[in-house]
């Protein structure tokens, strides 16, 4: 089985004005070209390098490709 974390860069366009508004966030699949893929060797790492991703502003999901 193999893990790998894909993580891009999260691009923000709020009105800076307006923050005190509450709008709901929509989801918008990035592109294939601005998507970085990293592999991990245990669910464990990928976790954590995902976590990591989070916090220096980027999106990050963990796929696999097996049991």
């Amino acid at each position: 089985m193999n893990i790998w974390v894909e993580y891009w860069k999260i691009k923000t366009s709020v009105d800076k004005n307006y923050y005190a508004q509450s709008r709901p966030l929509t989801w918008e699949e990035p592109n294939k070209e601005d998507i970085y893929v990293r592999f991990c060797q245990s669910r464990e790492a990928a976790n954590k390098f995902a976590q990591s991703m989070q916090d220096r502003g980027h999106h990050a999901r963990i796929k696999t490709d097996g049991y």
